[in-house]
């Protein structure tokens, strides 16, 4: 259960498992953090509550990692953590907590999460989908 990276020609695929939402969505962000290289700070200093509603949880998922590369990107927010505090597969509310950076050191620029082969599978074994990044 977790997440792996796997290489995809010109992006990333993301693998996430996980035995409930709460979960594939957290290791979905954890696996998005990898993929930048990213470690997840210490002591966090922001807090930011985030929710989505959609009627897929492809939905979810897409809108869930694009908001975090728009944090990381654009608002120089390194995640510390996330409290997961409502998650099915029509919805979810998160805690961020992270710190603010003036410059982030990246391995790899994201620039989307994308659709293509995006289908999340749910089942008595859990969670499971392939998440294609365009890096």
């Amino acid at each position: 259960m977790g997440f792996q990276i796997l290489p995809h020609t010109s992006e990333m695929a993301l693998e996430v498992t996980a035995w409930d939402w709460a979960t594939f969505y957290r290791s979905a962000a954890e696996g998005l953090l990898a993929v930048y290289g990213l470690s997840p700070g210490k002591h966090a200093t922001a807090k930011l509550e985030r929710s989505f509603a959609a009627e897929t949880p492809e939905d979810i998922v897409v809108s869930w990692l694009s908001e975090l590369i728009f944090l990381v990107g654009t608002e120089r927010l390194v995640p510390a953590g996330f409290e997961v505090l409502k998650a099915g597969p029509q919805e979810l509310r998160v805690v961020i907590n992270g710190n603010r950076a003036e410059q982030i050191i990246l391995e790899r620029e994201i620039k989307a999460v994308t659709y293509h082969g995006l289908k999340v599978e749910s089942g008595p074994a859990g969670m499971k989908a392939r998440i294609i990044l365009d890096v």
